[in-house]
Formats: structure tokens, sequence, C-alpha cells
């Protein structure tokens, strides 16, 4: 007897559902993974995808035809004779098997069961010839949504920039390079952890040469339906079949397994859309809805992400129901297509809408690690190595999610790559105060908890904050914050300084600073602005966190005609009291008088 439809997939006759769905995808990847120039064949296979997945996927089809390819597995003269006789297809049904001694009206009867759903089942399979959203794809429209991209950005980048923009990036390259390290450190465990866990398992079974022969002569080898007539085909299903290979053929689009543009593709909409999140939330500390306490605990390196990530899922859901794709997606050349082995998935916004968001949950707490920092780079390189493994991820088989991939082009490649570094540098200078404060904040409670370990840690992780657990009180020059070093004595904190020295420096710049905050004020009152300007500096110098310093140099400055100056002391003062309103408007006033200047000098 000739190959049976479970032969021609490669699995047993016992296989599970999910078994079955496994070999219809492998099937389909197999064949997507090449284009019609490489392999003509592609239009047949996936013809045959139509077909046995109508059988495999209905559980009364599939017990029929189990029934029948029990009957057949007699002698060679009984399976003729049986499926002439027994195995005709309904009219209509083309790929399924009939019950044997079933009448027309029966078997009709029977396929309808009483059951609306079944009756509204469509003879082809839609998920084969769907069309994958690339939108976008004219040249003016590409060029447009990458302006809208880069202007985005952009925009967010100046309003954050730094006054001491240098220094700044420098410490924001230090991290980077740690936090580079770090990443490929973790990388190489997991990658030596998944080598060693492979080497004893035996390799995926895949689709054999005789499957391939099975599949691409399955009109010819009709047993593979047992006997039945060759399945009826709609025109108009051949035709979009038709065009929806020579679209995927036209744009390149392979389902070989490219985690890195997958891996681009959802960072750039995670930042895009943290992005979006600062500005909701600075807005709503401007109106008050959200407190200072609040929102600096909602933009914490630890927290902000698990926000971003979690938050994403809908937006990410609605954004593929609606027009198919992201912005990362759409940018690093990367497509969904759900319900892609089983022919009777509901196809319907309600039903897309819920696998879009099942999947974008899977995503976020099995391949993002729920976004948390120190979890989610491990949680990525695992993804990694079983996307490289399986061919395909997880979360993708559990939803029958097809991904393919296509060029993106160069704008777009450069328009991703390029946003995504501004953007690591907009975060960096974002979170590298926090995370400064967070690694002193742990210095400190290392320290508060084994007072033996002061000698282990380096001095500029000591006395990073001004809680209970920093050193003597010492706290970092700059954060606007004193206290009093415990008095010295039998009865003294195991905190105490060592070094009765430093204690006496800091007393003595405490009390310069209360002399600064004072007179530079004073002066600026009294129309001495040459020497407020000195004061005051010498106030903010001391107190870099404090904004009334920043402000007084400022307001000195722009006394004294130095517009410049006063511009930047003004928005160093922005920068630590973002609510503020006057300063936005000292800024202009500046702003103003440099425009002026430059006018009086071009008249003369």
């Amino acid at each position: 007897m000739k190959a049976s439809l479970y032969e021609a997939l490669g699995i047993a006759p016992t296989a599970s559902d999910e078994e079955v769905r496994a070999a219809l995808r492998r099937l389909i990847r197999k064949y997507y993974a090449k284009t019609r120039d490489g392999q003509g064949n592609v239009e047949e296979a996936l013809r045959f995808i139509n077909h046995a997945s109508r059988i495999l996927s209905d559980s009364e089809r599939r017990g029929r035809y189990d029934n029948e390819l029990a009957l057949s597995d007699g002698t060679a003269q009984a399976p003729v004779a049986h499926v002439a006789s027994n195995a005709l297809a309904l009219s209509g049904e083309g790929t399924d098997v009939a019950q044997p001694g079933d009448s027309a009206a029966e078997r009709i009867a029977l396929k309808s069961g009483g059951d609306d759903s079944n009756a509204s089942r469509s003879t082809h399979h839609p998920g084969l010839t769907e069309p994958v959203a690339s939108f976008g794809r004219p040249t003016s429209v590409t060029i447009a949504l990458c302006a809208l991209f880069v202007v985005f950005i952009a925009a967010a980048i100046v309003v954050v920039m730094p006054v001491d923009a240098v220094q700044v990036a420098k410490q924001v390259l230090v991290w980077l390079t740690v936090s580079l390290f770090t990443l490929t450190f973790v990388y190489g465990v997991v990658h030596a952890f998944a080598w060693s866990w492979r080497r004893g398992r035996a390799p995926a079974r895949g689709l054999v040469p005789q499957t391939d022969l099975a599949i691409l002569n399955w009109r010819r080898e009709k047993s593979v339906f047992l006997g039945t007539n060759q399945p009826q085909e709609d025109a108009s299903w051949i035709f979009q079949l038709r065009m929806a290979e020579l679209e995927r053929a036209k744009t390149g689009r392979t389902s070989e397994p490219r985690p890195w543009n997958r891996l681009g593709a959802r960072m750039f909409d995670y930042a895009i859309w943290g992005i979006v999140l600062a500005l909701l939330v600075s807005e709503l500390m401007g109106v008050g809805v959200v407190s200072e306490h609040v929102g600096a605990w909602l933009g914490h390196p630890l927290v902000a992400p698990v926000l971003i990530t979690g938050t994403w899922i809908a937006v990410e859901a609605l954004l593929m129901v609606s027009v198919g794709t992201t912005p990362g997606k759409w940018l690093f050349g990367c497509y969904l297509q759900f319900a892609i082995s089983d022919a009777y998935a509901r196809r319907e916004m309600p039903a897309q809408l819920a696998r879009a968001l099942r999947r974008g949950f899977r995503v976020w707490w099995q391949g993002m690690g729920c976004g948390f920092p120190l979890l989610a780079p491990v949680v990525i390189a695992i993804a990694y190595e079983r996307v490289m493994h399986n061919q395909e991820s997880d979360w993708d088989f559990a939803q029958d999610c097809l991904v393919t991939y296509a060029p993106p082009g160069a704008l777009n490649t450069a328009t991703g790559v390029c946003g995504l570094a501004a953007m690591l540098w907009l975060y960096g200078v974002a979170w590298h105060r926090p995370v400064e404060d967070s690694i002193a904040a742990a210095g400190d409670a290392i320290v508060g908890a084994l007072p033996a370990a002061r000698s282990l840690l380096p001095q500029d992780i000591l006395g990073g904050g001004t809680g209970p657990g920093v050193a003597g009180g010492i706290t970092r020059p700059g954060d606007g914050s004193r206290s009093t070093p415990p008095a010295a004595g039998p009865g003294a904190s195991p905190l105490t300084p060592l070094d009765t020295d430093v204690a006496a420096l800091f007393a003595e710049r405490r009390a310069r600073v209360n002399v600064l905050k004072v007179e530079g004020p004073r002066m600026l009152a009294a129309g001495n602005f040459r020497r407020a300007a000195e004061l005051c500096g010498t106030w903010a110098n001391l107190e870099l966190t404090n904004a009334d310093a920043w402000r007084c140099l400022g307001q000195a400055q722009q006394a004294q005609g130095n517009h410049q100056d006063a511009v930047n002391a003004f928005r160093r003062a922005k920068q630590y009291d973002p609510n503020d309103r006057e300063l936005d408007a000292a800024i202009e006033r500046s702003q103003k008088g440099i425009v002026g200047d430059f006018l009086n000098r071009y008249r003369k």
C-alpha cells in the first residue's frame, strides 16, 4: 500500500494533536524558508498542507480517516475494494472521509450534527493565503514614517539633554561598557549550559526524503487520502495562494530564524513606548496627579522596565490586530501570521486579539523575564538558544504563530539601528544617576550590616546616601543633604568615622554652605551681582543638586548680561526642580538677550 497521510507528514498514526500541529508547522517552515526561485514546489506543498490540515485538525474527520486506514490495512486487494466502495469524499468536501454505509443526506447530517459552527467552516485553509501586513512599502510613506521616528527620538533627546552633556556621556559610556561585558558573560554561561544539555540528547526529528516525495506527488498518490478523488479546490483560493506566494517571493520573506532582528524590533518597541510613558508621567506630575516621589519610583531603572514591558502587551496586541505590525517589527522586517496550521481556527478580530494577548503575555514572562533588569538578560539568552535549536520560540508554537522575515531596506535599517543607539544613550542619561544611588545604597547597607566590609568596598561607593546606613552621616558632595556625625566616645555608634579630621572637614564644609546660601541671595538682592555670582557659583559647586544655588547663579549672571552662562545655570536648576515654571521664563529671557547681543554686534 502506498504512503498514508501520517507517513507523508513523518508522524505516527497515534500522534497527539500537538504532534500533528508540530509536523504541519515544521512542513510550513520548511517550504517558507525557500523562495519560488529556489524551490518550485512550494505551491504544491502548501496545497497538500491545506487538505492535510482539514483532515487532521478535525477530530471527527481524523477519526473517520483512522477507521478507513485500519480497514484498508489488510491484503493488497482489500484496500482497493474497500476504498472504491466506502471511501468516497462528500460532494464539495474534497478531502473528507465518509463513514461507510452512510447516505449522502446522512453524511451531510453527520457533518452538521446540529452544530452551526461546523456548517460555517471554510473548505480551504485561509492562513496560507491571508496577506501579511506590510504597510509603508511606497518610498514616500517609508521616508515619512522613518522621519517621524527620527523627529520623535530627537525631540526626546533635546528635552532631557543635560547641561554637562560631555561629563554625563562619559559616565554613560562607562556604564554601557560594563553592561556589555556583563551581558557577554551571561550569554556565555547560558550557551555553555545549553551546549552541554543538547550534547547528550538525540537530534530533533526532521522531515525525511520519503516525506518530500509523498508531498510533492500527493495528487498522483491518491492513497495518501485513502483513494478519494482529487480534492476539490476553489479556483479563487488557488489564485489567492499563488498571489500570496508571489508577494512573499517578491519581498524576499523567509522563515529562517533571525533572532537578532526579533530582539532589535522588540527593544525598539519597548524604547519608543517607554518614552511615551515618560512623557505621560511628566505631564501627570506637572498637573499634580502624580507626586514627585511616585514619579521618581516609576522612573527607577528597576521598576520602569517592568511597567514598560507589561503595559506594552495590550498595545502590541491592538496594533497587531488593527494594522498587523508594530513600529519595531516594521523597521526590522518581521512579520507575524496567526493560526498557520489550523484550517478551522477562528479569524475574526476578537479571536485574533485573544491570540495576540496570550502571545504577548507569554513573551513578557517567558521571553523577557517580566522586564526585570536582573533577570531579563538570562531569560533572553535562554530564548535565543531555544530559537536557534528549535527554529521557533515556545510562544510562537503555543499560539500557532509563524514569524517570517524580509530584508528591511537600507532606510529602515539605518533608522532602526541609529534609533536604538540614540534611545540607549537617552535611557543611559536618565538612569545613570539612579543606578549610582542604588549602588551607593547597596554599599551603605552592606557597611551597616557588616562594618568590617568598609575596608573591602571602594570609597566612592561608601557614603552615597543620607539614610541610617550611611557611614557617620557622611554625604556625597553636592547631594544637598546634611547630617551631623555622631560624637566619638565609648557609646559612639560603630558607624563613627575612623578619622576625626575627615569629620572636621565635612563640618567645615557644611558651615561654609550655610554661609553661602545666606550671603549669595543677600548680595543678589543688594544689587552686587558680580559678588553674588561668585558666592552663588561656589555654593552651586558645593551642592551640585541644589536648585536654589543654580537659580541664584543664573539670576546673578543674567543681571550682568552673561546670558549664555545664565541659561546654563537655569537649565541645571530646571534639571533638579522641573516643576518650577519661572525657570522657563528666565531661560527664555536669557535666550532673547543672546539674540539681542548678537544683533547689536552685527549692527556695529
